[in-house]
């Protein structure tokens, strides 16, 4: 070692390197701590200083002479004093001449290069990389731009207005924030001032061809909970509609809805409390209220005076203090009809439903789920006589039926919803809405599901007598009193039906009392109307078991008021090819039988004698 040669010393990265082994000059080892004024980046590491070649670099590291040996190292180390405090400032370079460049790159060292190069650019690297530039391309395309965050519309704040001091201007950088929790396409808002504002839309016809059905877009729904307490003829069928725009904003009474005391057939009709209200009141069991948010319209009808009106009207709505919203994203339809009167149901939802019914069912649904709050789960699990014919008929097939709670804080809403006119064809007033083909298919897939004993037309119940030996003769009656209900009801019908049987002329009929026929279950109640030849009875809402009955039935009402029922209707008993005959109070004594006829002892009671009793089974059987 030559000790008159001072070589300065060089801390190589953050590694020690031995400079005589280069098949361990790349691995690092771990710094001691050298303090702030120590440079950790700095890297002498070959291949990033130079890029020169592994086996190149090896070669010039072996010249012993041109780098010192770590003895030589450690002996200086011994010799020589070095101030921290100047440590950088003082290292240099190793002294060592640099090889030419046709030492480093001769031509076989460059032939060795072009040939590597060649190898990286073999057929399947190409491959690999042509994969990995195509993916790049893919998700840069197909990636969905992100949606602009929520909006809080209570307060819109404008990009030049001033912030005062002490308020809080927010600009979101990077994504969308939620103000909303989102499943199975239901978002849950818990805060009405973070929710996007609504614009709601509609109605418009659900089918150009067909009436009674609308849609509407980004409204809410509202039960109103006076009706259920109505003294005449209470109702699970109206519904409030929230209908968002800033049209009305400055009236007052835009929450309010219209009173139910006018018949509303038509959205765009002029009825009397629109006086008093200030804004259209929207169609039978759908009154419409206006607002321009959610919380608009919770606060308008908490005013004392909004809510004194509606108390007035008798169209208290229900949630009152809202501070939650569920809104729909998929399409649903609102289901709503009476279910205190199953006949009023039959005739104000279904005669209107049917035609769209045949449609959907030919194609396909608008709408994936529906939401009833005239009956909790209407088509899911419920009994209710209305709600099991609908869910025999696969009214809705497989569309979901919504759950709901029932509380004053959660108002829903929707994104596409589809209203099922109210009322629309009661009256069958609209020629060829439900036609005979229709009509009757809804029947012969009842009649299938609930397995009825009787096939529905006269020339099927032939052929199925012949085939097994049997005839026509005889006749069953079906006979209802209403006796244990406290409405109108016939007070001696058991006494008048037992001297009836003695006759001689009635021992090919067979007369059947039916005690009470909120005891039967939905099945038995269609089949007792399926076995009956005539049907008999006081006016009330079991008659909808009518849609039950053969062609060709007879069908008597009987009572004090003149009144014909739903299934009284003409164009009803043509659907059936059936007839109907309403008995009502006598004009004068008929002791005689010359009429049929009831002895009216009130409003509601009544009694027929056995005269007037034998012309009615009389007309009867002659049909």
């Amino acid at each position: 070692m030559d000790s008159g040669r001072n070589i300065p010393l060089r801390r190589q990265s953050s590694s020690i390197i031995s400079p005589t082994n280069s098949a361990v000059s790349n691995i690092p080892v771990e710094d001691d701590d050298y303090g702030e004024d120590f440079d950790l980046s700095v890297s002498f590491h070959k291949r990033k200083q130079s890029g020169i070649p592994l086996e190149i670099a090896g070669g010039i590291g072996t010249s012993a002479s041109k780098e010192p040996s770590l003895e030589q190292i450690a002996d200086e180390e011994e010799g020589v004093a070095i101030q921290s405090s100047s440590r950088m400032s003082s290292f240099s370079p190793p002294v060592s001449p640099m090889p030419e460049f046709e030492e480093l790159f001769s031509e076989d060292n460059r032939r060795l290069r072009y040939f590597n190069s060649i190898k990286f650019l073999s057929t399947r690297n190409i491959i690999i990389l042509a994969f990995i530039t195509v993916l790049a391309i893919f998700m840069t395309i197909h990636t969905p731009p992100e949606p602009d965050p929520a909006l809080d519309v209570s307060r819109p704040v404008e990009a030049d207005a001033p912030t005062e001091d002490g308020e809080s201007h927010f600009e979101g950088v990077g994504g969308p924030l939620q103000f909303y929790t989102e499943v199975n396409h239901v978002r849950y808002y818990k805060s009405l001032d973070k929710m996007e504002e609504m614009k709601s839309e509609g109605p418009r016809p659900a089918d150009r061809e067909l009436g009674g059905m609308h849609v509407f877009e980004n409204v809410c729904l509202t039960n109103n909970i006076d009706a259920i307490s109505y003294e005449n003829n209470p109702t699970t069928s109206l519904r409030g509609l929230i209908y968002f725009t800033r049209d009305q904003e400055n009236n007052s009474q835009r929450c309010v809805p219209c009173s139910n005391s006018e018949d509303m057939d038509n959205w765009d009709g002029t009825y009397e409390d629109e006086k008093a209200v200030n804004h259209k009141c929207g169609m039978n069991g759908l009154h419409t209220m206006y607002a321009t948010s959610a919380g608009d319209w919770s606060n308008c009808i908490m005013e004392e005076e909004n809510n004194q009106m509606m108390k007035t009207f008798g169209q208290t709505q229900s949630p009152t203090n809202v501070t939650s919203v569920h809104f729909f994203q998929a399409p649903t339809f609102l289901l709503q009809f009476n279910a205190f009167d199953m006949e009023s149901a039959l005739f104000d939802m279904l005669m209107t439903y049917l035609p769209f019914w045949r449609t959907f069912e030919k194609n396909d649904f608008p709408f994936d789920s529906l939401i009833s709050h005239s009956v909790k789960g209407c088509v899911s699990h419920s009994r209710h006589p209305f709600c099991e014919l609908l869910h025999q008929m696969a009214a809705f097939w497989e569309v979901q039926d919504l759950p709901w709670e029932s509380n004053e804080n959660t108002l829903y809403c929707y994104k596409t919803l589809y209203v099922n006119q109210e009322g629309y064809n009661r009256n069958l007033e609209h020629d060829g809405h439900v036609t005979k083909e229709v009509f009757g298919r809804l029947r012969e897939i009842l009649f299938n599901s609930f397995g009825l004993p009787r096939r529905r037309t006269v020339e099927d119940r032939e052929k199925d007598a012949k085939i097994e030996g049997q005839d026509l003769l005889g006749t069953k009656i079906i006979l209802y009193d209403k006796k244990s209900k406290d409405e109108t009801y016939w007070t001696d019908m058991e006494a008048v039906v037992t001297q009836a049987k003695s006759l001689e002329k009635y021992q090919d009929v067979t007369f059947v009392v039916v005690e009470e026929f909120d005891d039967l279950s939905v099945a038995q109640q269609a089949r007792t109307f399926n076995e009956a030849d005539a049907v008999v009875m006081v006016h009330g809402q079991h008659v909808a078991n009518a849609i039950y009955a053969v062609d060709g039935t007879s069908f008597v009402g009987v009572g004090c008021f003149e009144t014909v029922p739903l299934v009284g209707n003409t164009k009803f008993m043509e659907l059936m090819d059936s007839s109907y005959r309403h008995v009502s109070k006598c004009q004068e004594d008929n002791e005689d039988g010359s009429e049929a006829c009831v002895v009216c002892q009130d409003d509601n009671r009544f009694t027929i004698t056995l005269p007037a009793f034998e012309k009615m089974i009389d007309d009867v059987i002659a049909k």
